[in-house]
């Protein structure tokens, strides 16, 4: 079984098709990449997928079930996490609730247990506490745990921004331009954290890049979307050398 499947996924904002038709299969542990022009509608695929949109036509099957149409907290439930092109970290808390905020998602205690601090308050943070801990080090960003999260160099809030997805423990991590902003250097670094993840964290993996090196030596398959409809898909090496997709987005 894939575990995304997207059939006849549209939708249009003022009469204008942004999504025409968008159809993608993803099986499990695939490192998967979605190319394209701006303004192709790579990011409100993204946003279809994560609720931030409701579709006029289509259905989207994550691991079985359809989760169309279903609000963007139910569809983190059900397991899709995202990070996004503009980081959007909680700045002026630790680089350690940061996490924890993630990990809420899964950890839950009453309104009760946590205003009057019941034990089960303590076990709960606790448990918590080590959970993130434990992301952090992956990242490597333990060491700056206690770090407000605007302080963290730009290619460690990247990461932190990962790290946070991971914690609400999904099936499929969307990720939107993560190389974006980043240094040679950073990018490798990226690159080797993203297969780290797929592999250590047993993940299915979309990135929405425009680095094309990054993008040809991570994903295994690719989907190019134009004008908010599919030019083609397939095994990365050939889609990169599918003249469509040479003249409507690499040569331009």
């Amino acid at each position: 079984m894939a575990m995304l499947e997207v059939k006849n996924l549209s939708i249009s904002f003022g009469g204008l098709k942004a999504v025409n038709g968008f159809n993608i299969t993803i099986e499990k542990n695939r490192l998967y990449g979605l190319i394209g022009p701006n303004g192709a509608g790579k990011t409100t695929v993204f946003n279809l997928l994560t609720g931030v949109y409701k579709p006029d036509t289509g259905t989207i099957i994550l691991d079985g079930k359809n989760i169309a149409g279903k609000s963007t907290i139910d569809i983190n439930k059900a397991g899709i996490a995202r990070t996004f092109q503009n980081i959007r970290l909680f700045q002026n808390l630790s680089v350690l609730d940061n996490v924890k905020a993630g990990l809420h998602n899964h950890n839950v205690y009453s309104t009760l247990t946590g205003i009057f601090r019941l034990p089960a308050y303590y076990k709960i943070e606790k448990s918590m506490d080590q959970q993130a801990m434990e992301l952090l080090k992956v990242f490597d960003l333990d060491r700056e745990w206690d770090y407000k999260a605007s302080n963290l160099p730009y290619g460690k809030q990247r990461k932190l921004e990962i790290a946070r997805a991971l914690a609400t423990k999904p099936k499929l991590l969307l990720l939107d331009e993560p190389a974006a902003g980043m240094n040679p250097n950073e990018t490798a670094e990226l690159m080797e954290t993203i297969r780290f993840v797929r592999d250590n964290f047993d993940m299915t993996i979309l990135l929405i890049e425009h680095d094309m090196k990054l993008v040809s030596g991570i994903c295994e398959e690719l989907t190019v979307l134009n004008f908010g409809q599919v030019l083609t898909q397939g095994a990365t090496a050939d889609v990169l050398n599918d003249p469509q997709v040479i003249s409507a987005y690499l040569g331009e």
